[in-house]
């Protein structure tokens, strides 16, 4: 009984955030514009690209060409996100699980409330100034050794199905 009953998957029903629906996929991006009458989520998905072009992220090897020697095939994905300034982030994912398990660390540090609050108070018994900043996109500075290539797609516009 149970390998007969259906259940919807909880991919494929609309995201809501801070009263808007979210994207789900790329695909849904131009729907979700017209709906709303904006074009937020394409310009949006149209600055990750911007950005990825200005930080010189992929080397374009042209149109349909095969995959080189040494390098491994992986998939990218979007994530869809408003921030709570209400806006629109899209961020171009590669798919991790394509890859191989790196042999160094792969833990990403995350700073604690407990820490950030004994620092705060350290600084203000020793009379500092406290900084904080975001650097956007500074995941694309990152250096990997891994040798990755991918297809791109219409989200790329003149550069779709270059490797």
């Amino acid at each position: 009984m149970l390998k007969h009953a259906k259940v919807a998957p909880s991919r494929d029903l609309p995201v809501y955030k801070f009263g808007g629906e979210m994207p789900r996929s790329i695909n849904r991006v131009p729907a979700l514009d017209k709906r709303n009458g904006n074009q937020k989520w394409k310009q949006a998905c149209d600055l990750e690209i911007a950005l990825m072009d200005d930080y010189d992220t992929f080397h374009d090897l042209g149109k349909g060409a095969a995959t080189p020697k040494g390098y491994k095939k992986i998939r990218l994905h979007w994530v869809f996100e408003v921030k709570q300034d209400l806006r629109h982030r899209a961020r171009l994912v590669a798919g991790g699980h394509l890859t191989d398990v790196p042999t160094e660390s792969s833990y990403s540090g995350v700073v604690s409330l407990r820490s950030l609050r004994m620092c705060v108070f350290a600084a203000e018994l020793n009379s500092l100034k406290i900084y904080a900043t975001d650097i956007s996109s500074a995941y694309l500075e990152a250096v990997t050794n891994e040798k990755l290539t991918i297809t791109a797609g219409p989200e790329f516009n003149k550069l779709e199905g270059h490797t």
